[in-house]
């Protein structure tokens, strides 16, 4: 199950993505993209709270993970994402994103916080060859043509860097009696209450309705965005951060395909063959490790609790 999770993280990343540059082309400002999905968010787990009668726990402990996990995994990266993603193609920055493994396993090896074994690596390593097959595949056309920038490239791998270290955070500082929708529910909360009362404060709120010019992509954005929040945190807390990490290889091999579809962007047999060795790293990481931990997968170190 978890590995199917792995895959609607994945898709649901990728479309996201495709709906920002979307929004972006459109010339929704970003700030429009931003305030707008969130308060869609929050509206739509505020239904699902009401309907279910269960609300997010406001212990101390539990508040302070929600502002901290909702501003470096939330807020910030996807600040940057919508500010670089109209610069770039689906593909690179995509390619981008897929860092986040790399930085993900360097980060939890270095703090000590997950230990991944011999699968674990096999499956980043063929994971990050994935990645670089799709990036050559996108700049054989040339780096001008595929709409890349290196110095939005570089702002990207901010995004990457958020996203891992606050998978980190979660994986290991997830606070007692707390379901991941009650952490998305409450994230989403704040986030959208910061971004009213930026939007008052600093006088955009105006612009709001700039979002008729492309209703369908900020609506697409919320709710995927929403849903990919609720799948990420229950993998983070279930398997930990560098399983969760995967999911960004699999976006890549979705953004292609979407990126094709939606903006015409590069597509050739090469993605397709980066698909299919990207099912041979999650093969790879299906086996189980024995309770001895020989050969064990990258989410063998529990979430601490």
């Amino acid at each position: 199950m978890k590995h199917v999770l792995l895959l609607l993280l994945g898709f649901l990343w990728s479309a996201r993505l495709t709906a920002i540059k979307a929004a972006g082309v459109s010339g929704i400002p970003i700030h429009v993209t931003v305030s707008l999905s969130v308060l869609g968010i929050a509206l739509f787990f505020t239904v699902v709270a009401i309907r279910r009668g269960s609300w997010p726990p406001t212990g101390r402990a539990a508040i302070v993970f929600y502002i901290l996990s909702g501003l470096f995994g939330f807020t910030l990266p996807f600040i940057l994402e919508t500010a670089v993603a109209p610069h770039l193609t689906v593909f690179v920055f995509m390619i981008v994103i897929a860092t986040m493994p790399v930085f993900t396993l360097v980060l939890s090896t270095a703090l000590g916080i997950e230990r991944p074994g011999i699968r674990g690596l096999a499956a980043i390593a063929l994971g990050f060859v994935v990645a670089l097959m799709i990036a050559w595949d996108t700049a054989s056309g040339g780096m001008a043509q595929a709409g890349a920038n290196w110095t939005w490239i570089a702002l990207a791998l901010g995004v990457p860097l958020l996203y891992a270290g606050n998978t980190l955070f979660v994986a290991s500082r997830w606070p007692g009696r707390t379901e991941a929708l009650h952490v998305a529910h409450a994230q989403a909360l704040i986030v959208s209450a910061a971004a009213v009362c930026g939007a008052i404060v600093t006088q955009t709120i105006g612009d709001w309705d700039l979002v008729a010019r492309n209703p369908a992509a900020v609506a697409a954005i919320a709710g995927f965005e929403g849903l990919a929040l609720l799948v990420y945190l229950k993998l983070a807390r279930d398997h930990g951060a560098t399983f969760v990490a995967l999911a960004n290889y699999v976006a890549m091999d979705f953004a292609a395909m979407l990126g094709a579809l939606v903006f015409g962007d590069r597509l050739s047999w090469l993605s397709f063959g980066a698909a299919l060795l990207l099912a041979g790293a999650l093969a790879v990481n299906r086996a189980r490790p024995d309770r001895a931990g020989n050969e064990a997968d990258v989410s063998q170190a529990p979430a601490a609790r």
